[in-house]
């Protein structure tokens, strides 16, 4: 790691999972597998920043042998392993090993608004709480025991959108004026409560300011205009190339870089952060 950039300052890497760190199409993170050690050896926390849910995501960092907190669905809920910190940020609560933040609705809230938006508009979308798991595994590509964790929800729920584009205008703008927050991910149109990915980085980035005062150089990594709030709080904000579609428009500041890898998926992950801590 480069001396001259981590003396001063203290790094934290957000980032997205399917598409940024996981491949689109079969979820693999080999390409990024040696990059994360390293990083981990050099005390670079990653903190996984995802539409999923807590299951999938203690799932994932498993597999990943990841041991930092974790922001599930769309800057719903922060989870923070219990210790992890001197002592837990205010307001969290504790559940299973874990001090939670709640900066999002509950999923009980956010199906009800669909039950009576539905009965006045029509449902032109298969939501997960009405989809089979059968049907998350033709939609996502995920295992059946991957889909059964995806449909345990508790912040958001994600709508497979079956209906028109000014019939989705017209929902999105309905659930603005209800106080609630929609947002396009890389499959399916997400409804979640009055919160974003990027306002759940900052919450905790105070966390860590809070337990280890200092200068902070975030950098955060998405694939998907559902990241964008994400990336609008970074200081370096890495774009990661997909299939089939742009990359989202950010634009570059005077206090944010912009980087979009040449790359798709963990191996643009990779070609991206790499230079940036090595």
């Amino acid at each position: 790691m480069a001396q001259e950039e981590t003396h001063d300052k203290h790094w934290l890497i957000v980032s997205d999972l399917d598409g940024t760190l996981l491949d689109h199409f079969t979820y693999s993170h080999t390409a990024v597998d040696g990059l994360l050690r390293r990083l981990d050896d050099h005390d670079i926390p990653v903190i996984l920043n995802s539409s999923k849910t807590r299951d999938e995501m203690i799932e994932i960092r498993r597999e990943l042998g990841n041991r930092h907190p974790f922001i599930v669905e769309n800057g719903s809920a922060i989870f923070i392993p219990a210790g992890y910190f001197p002592q837990a940020p205010d307001g969290a609560r504790d559940e299973a090993g874990f001090w939670v933040l709640e900066p999002g609705a509950h999923r009980k809230a956010l199906l009800e608004y669909l039950d009576r938006d539905s009965r006045a508009h029509g449902a032109p979308y298969l939501g997960f709480a009405n989809a089979t798991p059968g049907q998350i595994v033709d939609a996502t590509g995920l295992s059946l025991e991957q889909a059964e964790a995806a449909r345990t929800r508790h912040y958001s729920e994600p709508l497979l959108w079956r209906g028109t584009d000014k019939e989705k205008q017209a929902f999105c703008a309905r659930a603005r004026d209800a106080g609630l927050t929609t947002l396009e991910g890389g499959r399916f149109l997400h409804l979640l409560g009055d919160t974003d990915k990027g306002r759940a980085t900052l919450q905790l980035l105070e966390c860590y300011r809070h337990a280890r005062p200092g200068d902070y150089m975030v950098v955060a990594a998405g694939d998907s205009p559902n990241d964008l709030d994400m990336l609008a709080v970074a200081d370096i904000a890495v774009i990661i190339r997909g299939p089939h579609r742009q990359p989202p428009q950010l634009e570059e500041t005077g206090s944010r870089r912009v980087i979009i890898s040449q790359q798709e998926g963990p191996e643009g992950w990779r070609e991206s952060i790499a230079p940036l801590v090595e």
